[in-house]
């Protein structure tokens, strides 16, 4: 238990050790002068118990990391996966969502350096080669991955976990999380191609389920595009970051293509949003988002 939950647990027994007390004295002798003092020290505990509890739950909170990590490979052209692994773990982030990663294998590294599990979601079904990876600190159990339309000669996919967040916010305390890479292309295929894809994972991943969700990926689309103003009617927000979030390219972002969103809005506290300053890693920028499960 965290000293938080420790302070109120202590303050409840004098608040149960004052009760039995009046209780065995049977209010015998005693005067208006004695019970009043009394009774506004018992209602004192009493809030004072509360307030350590709601002040623990105000504390408890999670982050979670949205990065494409071009391979590994970063703007000074030197491919380093534990450059990206300290990238992740100075985030403080204990759920990610990674974007081109070139195999299984490439996951499974990341998250032995990291020290979190990892789950690969290929782009392409039954091929080995590249896709995206989650990795947690938590328990997690896999959902499933989706491919999801393209018009560009790449093929990508979406992948689904549900993460027990129990430790952080309490028994039961399970979240689904979607991470995905959308397709890159200006075309206007390309722009149908993402704007199909915001379907595909409402379907897939949030149809019959009310779990409170997130979504990390590379949307390759700004802010007041189109598959931005899709997703956020159906229920998807970013909070109301108090600057720009500035994503790509990583030597001089001019654009947000990353995102981390959550939904339903009124499940989710967006505490902060911020990107990280790595401009050598890769050539996007990593953001990171700190929640509160309400």
């Amino acid at each position: 238990m965290q000293a938080g939950g420790l302070a109120a647990r202590e303050n409840e027994v004098s608040v149960l050790y004052l009760w039995i007390t009046m209780s065995r004295a049977h209010f015998i002798g005693m005067t208006r002068s004695h019970f009043f003092p009394l009774l506004a020290v018992f209602g004192l505990i009493a809030c004072q118990a509360a307030v350590a509890d709601n002040g623990q739950a105000e504390a408890s909170t999670v982050k979670v990391l949205s990065y494409n990590i071009h391979y590994g490979l970063g703007t000074d052209g030197v491919k380093d996966l534990e450059r990206i692994a300290q990238v992740i773990l100075r985030s403080g982030a204990g759920v990610v969502g990674l974007q081109e990663i070139g195999n299984k294998a490439m996951a499974d590294k990341l998250g032995e350096l990291t020290g979190m599990r990892a789950a690969f979601g290929r782009a392409k079904e039954n091929d080995s080669g590249y896709g995206d990876a989650i990795l947690c600190k938590y328990p997690f159990e896999w959902v499933g991955r989706e491919s999801i339309p393209s018009a560009s000669s790449s093929r990508y996919q979406a992948m689904a976990v549900d993460v027990d967040l129990s430790e952080i916010f309490g028994d039961g305390a399970t979240v689904r999380l979607i991470n995905t890479h959308f397709d890159w292309l200006d075309s206007i295929g390309s722009q149908e191609a993402r704007l199909a894809t915001v379907d595909v994972i409402e379907r897939a991943f949030r149809a019959g389920s009310s779990l409170p969700m997130i979504l990390t990926g590379d949307l390759n689309a700004n802010p007041d595009s189109l598959p931005l103003a899709k997703l956020a009617g159906r229920g998807w927000s970013q909070g109301a970051p108090e600057v720009e979030l500035l994503t790509w390219e990583a030597t001089q972002p001019d654009r947000q293509i990353d995102y981390v969103l959550v939904a339903p809005e009124l499940d989710w506290h967006v505490m902060s949003v911020e990107v990280m300053d790595e401009p050598l890693a890769s050539d996007h920028l990593p953001i990171v988002m700190e929640l509160q499960l309400r």
